[in-house]
């Protein structure tokens, strides 16, 4: 454009300078004929003429010059003045190059220079608005750059401040991306795991699990898989870890395996200590009666299977109670400790030892005869002989009776055969204590007999003779420190010397001769009764009734139940059943039946012994219980034993999550009271809240 506006000039330049030189020669021809013409008559006028001629056409090319150069020199002004625009253009100071461009005077400027003018104003205006344009998208990248470097500082913040190893690798088995908590977690830093095998986290007994997961995502065949796996960290700890992995896409060539890895080392360890602790007796650290009966009736099918002979020895404690009753209760706790420990020093490896109440023991003794059991009888009375318990001024010793039984024994079950082991070891304590006796078929049918007819013959005068007698133990409302809630516990009377029976001695006979639901409809119809008293007089009280196993699937009860509630015009919301969990447990089905049907009419379900089991958490979800009564035997050492702390927390936690109310029983003192108030339990029932008596407490609290 500049090189066109340059040559139309010195076009428009030159013709004007022809012009003027035609135009000065045309005058001075114009003089030099026409003054002679004038002046004929003046000597040597041809010379003078000449002259004349010549002077005017200087003075007109000097006039024509001065004039050309004047218009020349303004159009080069001009054009300088624009010139000086293109560097403001190409600095970018549009304004300033545009106001440069208008400081030329149209009116004075050649058109050409107007053009120029306007095109270089034109060109101005065109680059700053491109150049307007690039900022704007210069300013768009910038922030969509901003953006996704925060998105990417954010993801590799999540991604180092996630609790779980995250690493990447690819197809090749090559780890390309470990996070910061997988280095805390493992001991090896980025710089040791970044290029190195995915390998070397998975140990042999796991890698060819986890190599044909990667080598399956990698083909597509599974999207995510997941996988439990041990990990040795750098210290050679090892750690429990939950495996994620997942196949990811990545710029739609390359596949990536995220593997996502969860520390599930205390979980697990929880979780076995948990196992433990709901197959173990924390006191002794043995197995406990679940454990137990598991036990053995495996090694009951393995005898038969096999046709081998096995044994179990069946120990209980003499005069322990002595021991309790004088020196109290930690001092019959160091004596079992210090059994448990003999048992475990003289048993072989095979035997299985375990505690199955207070102060009963048992043995299985796999493989063995006869012979073998009496010689370890022999042993375990020897060592148990040679403990001395010294409290205060008492000094303890410790015996035992053992009932011996060999099987398989015909077809026994193993609750016959524990049966028969019971009924040796009686035996034994029948003979002098401290000894052991072997079971005979001929010893089962006579002290057996015996000991049912006796009994059949009590509980059949008790009913008949209203010799039953009702307890009431208080329990405790931890919220409001009130009393309005009792277990009522039965009895039976002595007739003649008015000395009281507890239970234990003849419930599980009731149980064998078919007099339990007599039992069961003896207490629901004199416990209803009392009640209906007691809330016609405005009491506010609650009774917790037991239920026996018998009546758990029993047709008469539901129908039985009604019509006492019908009879005493009682509000079926004061009355709590409890059944233990063995019972629940042996025909679950039946009794979710019994328990919905029973808590229809309005009444409410506890659940007793609760945590034996370690299974109880899932009866506690799937049963329509109302309230959890926790299990003595966690509850009566609680201020002194870590780990019954541990799991009674547990528990409560559990039934709170599961919207449950918990009952503690033992509670023998105001410290464990303390601990039951601090863990959130709602009653507490014990010897330290009240003893069972034949009254009710006449105040609440």
């Amino acid at each position: 454009m500049r090189d066109t506006t340059h040559s139309n000039t010195v076009i428009i330049t030159r013709n004007r300078i022809l012009a003027g030189s035609v135009l000065s020669a045309v005058i001075t021809v114009s003089a030099f004929f026409l003054i002679p013409y004038l002046f004929p008559t003046v000597s040597h006028i041809k010379w003078i003429a000449a002259t004349i001629s010549s002077v005017c056409y200087l003075f007109l090319i000097l006039f024509l010059s001065r004039h050309l150069t004047r218009s020349i020199q303004s159009s080069f002004d001009d054009i300088g003045q624009l010139t000086l625009s293109v560097p403001l253009v190409a600095s970018k100071k549009f304004i300033e190059a545009r106001e440069q461009c208008e400081s030329v005077n149209e009116n004075n400027s050649d058109h050409a220079i107007v053009n120029l003018k306007q095109e270089l104003c034109n060109l101005a205006t065109m680059l700053e608005a491109l150049e307007d344009k690039v900022s704007q998208r210069n300013k768009a990248v910038f922030r969509a750059h901003q953006a996704l470097k925060n998105e990417r500082d954010f993801i590799t913040q999540l991604v180092d401040t996630a609790q779980m190893i995250v690493m990447t690798s690819d197809d090749k088995q090559v780890i390309h991306l470990f996070n910061h908590y997988g280095e805390q977690l493992t001991g090896f830093s980025r710089e040791e795991v970044e290029g190195s095998d995915v390998a070397r986290f998975f140990p042999p007994g796991h890698w060819s699990e986890t190599n044909n997961i990667l080598k399956e995502l990698l083909i597509g065949n599974i999207q995510i898989a997941q996988q439990e796996a041990e990990l040795v960290d750098k210290a050679g700890s090892l750690k429990q870890i939950s495996w994620f992995h997942s196949r990811v896409e990545r710029n739609n060539e390359e596949t990536m395996i995220l593997s996502v890895g969860l520390d599930n080392t205390q979980t697990r360890a929880a979780e076995k200590r948990i196992v433990w602790m709901a197959e173990h007796d924390p006191l002794t650290d043995l197995c406990n009666r679940r454990k137990f009966t598991e036990e053995f009736e495996k090694s009951l099918q393995t005898a038969i299977r096999y046709q081998h002979n096995s044994t179990l020895l069946l120990l209980d404690l003499d005069r322990f109670k002595d021991i309790n009753d004088t020196s109290g209760h930690r001092a019959g706790d160091e004596a079992l400790k210090l059994v448990a420990k003999a048992l475990n020093r003289i048993t072989r490896f095979t035997d299985f030892v375990a505690r199955l109440s207070g102060d009963e023991f048992a043995v299985i003794m796999p493989e063995s005869d006869e012979a073998g059991a009496i010689t370890l009888s022999e042993k375990i009375l020897a060592e148990l002989s040679t403990i001395h318990l010294n409290y205060a001024s008492v000094r303890h010793t410790i015996s035992a009776s053992v009932g011996i039984v060999n099987y398989p024994l015909q077809d026994a079950t193993t609750n016959e055969l524990m049966g028969f082991a019971d009924l040796a070891m009686y035996r034994a304590k029948a003979n002098g204590k401290g000894r052991y006796h072997i079971f005979s078929l001929d010893d089962q049918s006579r002290e057996q007999l015996q000991k049912r007819v006796y009994w059949k013959q009590k509980i059949e005068e008790a009913l008949e003779n209203h010799l039953f007698v009702l307890y009431f133990q208080p329990i405790l409302n931890l919220s409001n420190n009130e009393i309005q809630h009792y277990e009522v516990l039965v009895r039976m009377r002595n007739p003649e010397t008015q000395e009281i029976t507890l239970p234990g001695k003849f419930i599980e006979i009731a149980e064998e001769v078919g007099l339990i639901q007599s039992i069961d409809h003896y207490v629901l119809h004199h416990s209803i009764k009392k009640l209906g008293e007691l809330q016609k007089q405005g009491s506010k009280v609650e009774f917790a009734i037991n239920l026996s196993g018998a009546v758990v699937d029993t047709p008469v009860l539901l129908p039985y139940l009604k019509k006492l509630i019908k009879r005493f015009d009682v509000d079926p919301s004061a009355l709590i059943f409890e059944v233990t969990e063995t019972v629940a447990v042996a025909n679950l089905y039946q009794a979710k039946l019994m328990m919905t049907a029973i808590k229809a009419l309005g009444c409410r379900f506890s659940l007793d012994d609760f945590g034996v089991g370690f299974a109880s958490f899932n009866y506690m979800r799937e049963l329509p219980i109302d309230i959890i009564k926790i299990d003595g035997i966690f509850i009566k050492n609680l201020d002194i034993n870590a780990d019954d702390q541990l799991f009674v927390k547990a528990l409560i936690d559990v039934a709170k999550g599961l919207g449950r109310k918990t009952i503690a029983e033992f509670v023998e003192n105001e410290a464990i009271l303390t601990i039951l108030q601090n863990y959130g339990v709602d009653f507490a029932q014990g010897f330290y809240i009240g003893k069972p008596q034949q009254d009710l407490l006449s105040g609440t609290h």
